[in-house]
């Protein structure tokens, strides 16, 4: 089945993320991968991004603090090659998007932490 594969990337990529391995992103990142930050409105590319995360780890400063999530939402299409994962955070109510698309494997096209919260 397709979205358990995606799952197992999923994890994957979130486990490279929390140790800082940019490497292993790359591989699941779609090359125009972009994070987005309505609540800043500001965008950061993938190579910003590696360039930042390459740097804080070899100074020892690449801690990111793994969000309380309350729930997750996969919905796929109907041909089942690209999905959204809307992530809820029990922390101030704050909701993370993923969009995946599956060419040969799945990969990342975007991470976009919404302005909206959710609805209590």
């Amino acid at each position: 089945m397709m979205d358990n594969q995606l799952e197992q990337i999923r994890d994957i990529w979130v486990n490279a993320f929390f140790i800082g391995n940019y490497e292993v992103l790359l591989q699941y990142e779609d090359e125009h991968f972009k994070v987005v930050y309505e609540q800043d409105g500001r965008t950061e590319s993938n190579f910003t991004r590696y360039d930042r995360i390459a740097h804080a780890v070899k100074n020892g400063v690449w801690k990111p603090k793994k969000p309380d999530v309350e729930f997750e939402a996969y919905e796929f299409d109907r041909d089942q090659t690209a999905c959204k994962i809307l992530i809820g955070l029990a922390e101030n109510q704050q909701q993370i998007q993923e969009l995946w698309q599956f060419e040969e494997t799945w990969k990342i096209k975007e991470l976009r932490f919404l302005k909206q919260k959710r609805a209590k």
